[in-house]
């Protein structure tokens, strides 16, 4: 059974967030408190964290960035809900490492959809793939650059991995939107460029190409 902790302080989100994962099937925990937050997030693994932006005395933005600092067990799938959906937090929340951002109040078919198609993406692969210059563990959900293994948020992942799946095919947008969102129209395709600008800082600037006004292409040694 697929797993979700729940970070909310309101009890109304807290509600819906419950009710819509209840129709998955998913294990649900929900706390209230960072230090529950944070024991239950070492002390077990979860496929999805859902958490609202505004949290007591603290937000989202800053807890994503706090769990970087954490060793976990596992790479959750990071939501983060908002009656707050301007332009700037959305691309803060995603600079911070989270996956998905959610406009509330949310549309509980849609919401449900989303998750559930993260979840079915989570099958691993029988084999790790690699091409001499990048090993992508599908099991282990790790990035093997040289003798260097990295740990990217599972929106990036997948992006890798999709970028991977043909080196030498160039992505566009509409592509990249489609496979990763099921949704080539999403808001804005600076979530595109901003997730790109975090994998090349972490697994380095030359690891993917920008071909402009055409898209994307995995570098091939």
């Amino acid at each position: 059974m697929h797993s979700a902790l729940i970070y909310s302080v309101n009890n109304s989100n807290s509600e819906f967030y419950k009710k819509s994962l209840a129709k998955l099937n998913i294990k649900i925990t929900g706390v209230y408190s960072y230090i529950d937050f944070e024991r239950s997030l070492l002390s077990d693994t979860f496929d999805v964290l859902i958490m609202d932006l505004e949290l007591d005395n603290t937000d989202a933005i800053t807890v994503i960035k706090e769990i970087k600092l954490l060793t976990l067990k596992k790479q959750p799938y990071i939501v983060v809900c908002s009656s707050k959906p301007d332009d700037f937090i959305q691309i803060s929340a995603f600079n911070s490492g989270a996956d998905d951002f959610v406009e509330l109040p949310a549309n509980s078919m849609i919401f449900e959809s989303k998750i559930k198609a993260f979840l079915k993406r989570l099958v691993p692969d029988a084999q790790p793939a690699k091409n001499g210059y990048v090993y992508i563990d599908q099991e282990q959900y790790k990035i093997i650059v040289g003798n260097i293994a990295y740990s990217l948020p599972r929106l990036e992942f997948r992006m890798v991995t999709l970028l991977f799946s043909s080196p030498n095919k160039i992505f566009s947008k509409d592509e990249i939107a489609t496979e990763i969102w099921h949704n080539k129209d999403i808001s804005s395709k600076r979530t595109i460029d901003i997730h790109i600008r975090n994998i090349r800082r972490e697994l380095g600037d030359d690891i993917i190409k920008t071909y402009r006004g055409l898209g994307y292409c995995m570098k091939t040694p």
